[in-house]
């Protein structure tokens, strides 16, 4: 322990913490200057209570189940979505060179962040599962940026990871300039389940980085269902709202 700390202390001056976004020194350990950390839009009540979209107006009342149109019409086939932040020039900032750019030590960072927001959802689940990449992208990139999320959730929550258990099985093309139909479309069918028994009627966190349309955790959520899964709970860092 001693060594440990004599360790850390010789890292910290000879690279001390940064902030990830203006990259200013900390005085603690690497994340958000105050500054920063004062910029980003957090995702608060009141949310649709199914896919946790934001209202963009006060509702009276309290413990209401507020559902946004596409919930209403029983869209989405996960039961609970919670998003931490807003995706947007600031969190950009932190999501694109955590997911592109090797930064995978913002990670721990971006996890307390969603375990603070989604404990509620946490706690209810039994088995953390991240959304998988497919195996060429995974030698090309190194790493599965949901995995790595799920890794300090898993730690903080006291919750199994089962890391292989869903399964891409098609190299789906990249979805950042898709539309909704084209989304669905280029996500149909590209998951399995590898060992089933494991998830029968159990409540299921799903993780994943950012949640744009929703297609590709709603593709997740559908096989795990079909697979005798009980509830379905996501948690992303980032939720891009229109």
């Amino acid at each position: 322990m001693v060594i440990g700390n004599i360790l850390n202390s010789i890292v910290n001056f000879v690279f001390p913490p940064q902030c990830y976004v203006c990259k200013k020194i900390l005085e603690s350990e690497d994340g958000l200057c105050f500054e920063c950390l004062s910029k980003i839009n957090f995702i608060t009540k009141p949310r649709c209570s199914c896919c946790g979209i934001p209202f963009e107006f006060n509702i009276e009342g309290k413990n209401k189940k507020l559902l946004c149109p596409k919930c209403m019409l029983k869209y989405y086939r996960f039961d609970e979505c919670i998003s931490s932040v807003r995706y947007d020039d600031i969190s950009k900032k932190i999501i694109l060179p955590f997911k592109h750019g090797d930064r995978t030590n913002f990670a721990k960072f971006m996890a307390k962040i969603m375990y603070t927001s989604g404990k509620s959802i946490i706690e209810k689940s039994d088995i953390i599962i991240p959304v998988p990449i497919h195996f060429t992208r995974m030698l090309k990139r190194k790493y599965n940026q949901s995995s790595l999320l799920c890794k300090f959730i898993g730690k903080r929550s006291n919750k199994p990871v089962l890391y292989s258990l869903l399964i891409r099985k098609h190299a789906t093309a990249s979805q950042g300039h898709f539309s909704l139909t084209q989304r669905k479309q280029n996500i149909l069918g590209a998951f399995t389940i590898k060992n089933p028994d494991k998830i029968k009627g159990k409540n299921i966190l799903l993780i994943d980085d950012v949640f744009t349309t929703g297609a590709t955790v709603n593709e997740c959520s559908k096989i795990l269902k079909q697979n005798g899964v009980n509830k379905i709970y996501v948690l992303t860092f980032a939720r891009a709202v229109k």
